[in-house]
């Protein structure tokens, strides 16, 4: 079944792509594909999975890059573009004994190799990066309750990206994928206020201002300029799960000059539900997209996984919530 073009509010809307997170392996990773692009998927959005290419600190597990190169020939060769993740939540143990991202010596001597061995390896079959996806989310996993340790965290992840920039910027297209959401104070108090002030920041107003102009801006702390900030990506990406119109806005106005793109998981602890958040997704893309240049929409994730439900089965049976993303 192929998709629909999605219909803006102008007569000839901006192609928009329709894209998924395939987080399956093996041969069933071979059939998520070819199902992928029976659908009429142009992108899939691929793990290279850090804490198994490299179990030792320097060392490097062939296979994975090997296996990661077929899958993304094998894309390819159905019509599909790879795009390739470089970070998940599980990240290595030894990286971790060292403090990992919460350690900037080590995270700065680290990452900057991860991401320079994994453009040597698959520079040639990717269609696009994204680095690293939900900032936010993974500074809370990392510390959770100590602000100004958490505040350190953010400056290292906004180097850390631009660090990642910096390597990928000669090569096919990078993009942002920004975990945004609309941050309320849990009471009138003052303290709850600057709290929704201090996370709202550190959502939309850090990674946007600090893409569009170069400075880091964490509450608690002084504003910095960081060299090769201002600009450092190629489309600026959402991870949206609400509000989607009112989102896409405020990163139009809030950032840089970039194409944009939407990463969304849908809401809903049925699939009738999930299938209404994609349909009010849609709703929101169509409504912005004569106003705003967006590139993309990637479902996440395409099938079903042991903590997420997908738009799909194990078995590739497609949901009411999948076909609701076909028909937007």
């Amino acid at each position: 079944m192929d998709a629909q073009p999605v219909s803006g509010v102008s007569d000839t809307p901006p192609p928009l792509s329709r894209a998924a997170t395939v987080i399956s392996q093996g041969s069933r990773l071979a059939d998520d594909l070819a199902f992928a692009a029976e659908l009429g998927f142009a992108e899939v959005r691929l793990d290279i999975p850090w804490v198994t290419a490299q179990p030792k600190a320097g060392s490097i597990d062939g296979d994975i890059f090997e296996q990661a190169h077929a899958a993304a020939t094998l894309a390819r060769g159905l019509g599909l573009q790879p795009w390739f993740r470089l970070l998940q939540p599980a990240i290595p143990k030894w990286f971790d004994n060292d403090g990992g991202f919460t350690d900037d010596r080590t995270a700065g001597h680290w990452w900057p190799r991860w991401v320079e061995l994994v453009a040597e390896q698959l520079g040639e079959v990717a269609a696009g990066w994204v680095p690293f996806e939900a900032p936010y989310s993974l500074s809370h996993r990392l510390i959770p309750n100590d602000p100004r340790r958490h505040g350190e965290l953010m400056n290292t992840l906004t180097v850390a990206w631009r660090d990642a920039w910096r390597i990928l910027r000669v090569g096919p297209p990078v993009a942002t994928c920004i975990d945004v959401a609309i941050e309320r104070p849990a009471n009138a108090s003052e303290e709850a206020v600057q709290e929704a002030h201090r996370r709202d920041q550190l959502r939309w107003g850090l990674w946007l201002e600090g893409l569009r102009d170069g400075v880091v801006r964490i509450p608690g702390r002084a504003d910095k300029q960081l060299a090769d900030l201002d600009g450092a990506c190629s489309i600026v990406g959402l991870a949206i799960r609400g509000d989607v119109e009112a989102g896409l806005h405020r990163a139009g106005e809030q950032g840089p000059e970039r194409p944009m793109a939407v990463t969304f998981r849908p809401i809903g602890d049925s699939d009738g539900q999930r299938a209404q958040s994609v349909t009010a997704m849609w709703r929101d893309v169509r409504r912005c997209a004569g106003e705003l240049d967006i590139t993309s929409v990637t479902i996440t994730p395409f099938t079903d996984a042991p903590d997420r439900p997908g738009i799909a089965t194990e078995r590739r049976e497609l949901k009411d919530s999948g076909q609701a993303f076909l028909d937007g």
